[in-house]
């Protein structure tokens, strides 16, 4: 019965929505389309009348001859295209749709006989001189009261009764969309009531015959579950829940016996017996093997034990071995890391207030400074590598290499020309061997300082500058593309922003370690809003001061959270 209703409900619900999609499809693809079309070049018409008539009662309104000029020629030619398609599809509709179609083919051909009297109209009166001529001009004139006024008005009325019969089209495809509506509804109430009735009976039938012995079968169940031996023990009739008491008392029985054998077994008794409830007694049998199994493992325990301590001793010893080499490989890359990177003296002999906030994640990092000059021009750049760790760190490794390449040894010092090559040659390292690692890649903050102009040109890929100049933090940002990360385009182009520093300017490079640390009161990133706002604060501050400043607060903010990424930060004050 239930499937029945189901089906029965599903079915003509099916129908329904199906029937309504469709007719909602037409009214929103075809019909209203089509009226705002209709509507659309009723007004059309209408503006027709009136720039023709303005063409000859007033002369200098070039604006409207403009517009009926483009009517002509562009307006009405798109209009008519959309139609056209209207057209051929109320074709292949019945027989009301094909007459209308026809109508406005009929009005199609009155509008180009209007736009024939237009014309001769345009070629009449064109020149100062035409509507001088009394005979051109009463011409014009006779031209719109005999036959433009005419033949508008008989346009729009053939247009208004298009218009208007697929209005009363429209309204009759909405009464049915509702009628159809209400009809699903009914069903969908009459569905509802038929279950209703069918449920009402299946629990007066399961409350007759099914519900006591099944809520008491329900609390020895629970209790076996609770790990109780229930006492008591159902009677069983002979029914299918009679079967399933029979059943129940069966399990509680069994559970019974198990806890007698477990017990026995706790106790060191290797020997208990215990009684099958049938040959196929899964658990029984099950227990026996467990007796067996425990009994043959006894015996060879204490030999297995010596056997694995020793392994296990043995074992520590070489990963205790494993991790030292490891150990001692990473502080030693670390050491290697560290002497690449350009010594304090270099950057202070040019920039000699200034600081860099260094904080590696892991023993080796991932973020790296480098410095250099060539002449008059220094170069100094936050570099943020794919990675942290021992990646992030042979990362770095590569990236120092080639910006030494690039500027110590070619001598290029603009900031965009550095990215550009070293986005190329990082490309031409990783696939040397065919190999393309697509992810792999470096965000890059690059500034060149001209010490005879105290100029600063900037370039950054995905990172910015800050710079406070006259009590403002500034924030100039780099370009979107990354250094590397193959899968993108491989043509980049980087641009320059050049700065003119004063004295007490303070410019700021660095990677994204600070503004993503978690910390504070309820675990959250530290972002860049925080960032800029301690920034701001220290101001006053030396750069020495900002420095330790800087250190004390991400301290305070990280407590017992783990470092999330490597962090670099630095600070140059002109």
């Amino acid at each position: 019965m239930v499937i029945g209703i189901v089906i029965a409900n599903v079915c003509f619900n099916y129908y329904i929505i199906r029937k309504n999609k469709a007719t909602i499809a037409e009214m929103t693809d075809v019909i209203n389309p089509y009226i705002e079309s209709l509507e659309e070049f009723n007004l059309m018409v209408t503006e027709s009348k009136m720039y023709a008539t303005n063409w000859v009662y007033l002369q200098n309104n070039i604006d409207d001859k403009k517009s009926l000029d483009s009517l002509h020629k562009v307006r009405y030619p798109a209009l008519k295209k959309k139609l056209d398609k209207f057209i051929l599809t109320f074709h292949e509709k019945e027989k009301v749709q094909g007459l209308i179609s026809d109508s406005l083919v009929k009005v199609f051909v009155k509008f180009y006989s209007l736009i024939s009297v237009e014309k001769q109209i345009m070629k009449t009166l064109v020149t100062f001189d035409d509507y001088e001529n009394p005979a051109k001009k009463f011409a014009g004139e006779e031209l719109i009261e005999s036959e433009v006024l005419p033949r508008t008005d008989s346009i729009m009325k053939m247009l208004n009764v298009i218009i208007r019969t697929n209005r009363q089209s429209a309204i009759q495809m909405k009464s049915e969309i509702e009628k159809d509506s209400s009809r699903m509804t009914t069903m969908m109430m009459l569905a509802s009531v038929g279950l209703l009735v069918f449920v009402l009976m299946a629990i007066s039938f399961i409350s007759y015959g099914i519900r006591e012995p099944v809520l008491r079968m329900k609390s020895i169940i629970q209790q076996l579950g609770r790990g109780e031996l229930p006492k008591e023990k159902i009677e069983a009739k002979q029914n299918v829940i009679g079967d399933m008491v029979s059943s129940v008392n069966a399990l509680s029985e069994s559970f019974s016996q198990t806890s007698t054998f477990a017990n026995e077994i706790g106790k060191g008794n290797l020997a208990v017996q215990y009684d099958k409830l049938s040959d196929n007694d899964l658990l029984g049998n099950a227990l026996i093997h467990m007796r067996n199994s425990l009994r043959e493992y006894s015996e060879n325990m204490e030999q297995q034990v010596k056997e694995r301590t020793h392994e296990v001793i043995e074992k520590g010893r070489k990963l205790e071995i494993a991790y030292k080499e490891i150990r001692d490989s990473i502080n030693y890359a670390k050491r290697i890391q560290e002497s690449i990177l350009p010594g304090t003296e270099m950057i202070t002999h040019v920039f000699n207030n200034s600081f860099i906030f260094y904080k590696p994640k892991d023993v080796v990092c991932g973020d790296f400074y480098w410095f250099g000059q060539q002449g008059d021009e220094a170069v100094i750049a936050a570099i943020d590598c794919t990675g942290h760790g021992v990646p992030g760190a042979l990362m770095t490794v590569i990236g120092n290499s080639l910006l030494n390449q690039i500027v110590t040894s070619t001598g290029i010092t603009s900031p965009s020309n550095i990215l550009t090559q070293l986005d190329k040659k990082l490309h031409e390292t990783l696939k040397q061997h065919g190999n393309i690692i697509t992810n792999d890649g470096m965000d890059a903050a690059v500034c060149r300082y001209k010490l005879s102009k105290n100029e600063v040109t900037f370039a950054g890929a995905k990172r910015p500058l800050y710079l406070f100049k006259k009590g403002e933090l500034i924030e100039i940002k780099g370009d979107k593309s990354p250094i590397g990360s193959f899968g993108h385009n491989l043509h980049k182009r980087f641009s320059e922003h050049k700065i003119a520093m004063n004295k007490g300017d303070t410019l700021y490079m660095f990677s994204d370690g600070v503004q993503d640390q978690f910390g504070g009161d309820n675990g959250k990133k530290f972002m860049i809003k925080q960032f800029r706002e301690l920034l701001l604060d220290i101001q006053t501050l030396s750069m020495a001061d900002q420095a330790k400043r800087i250190e004390k607060e991400m301290h305070e903010w990280q407590r017992d959270y783990e470092q999330t990424d490597d962090m670099l930060l630095i600070g140059i004050r002109f």
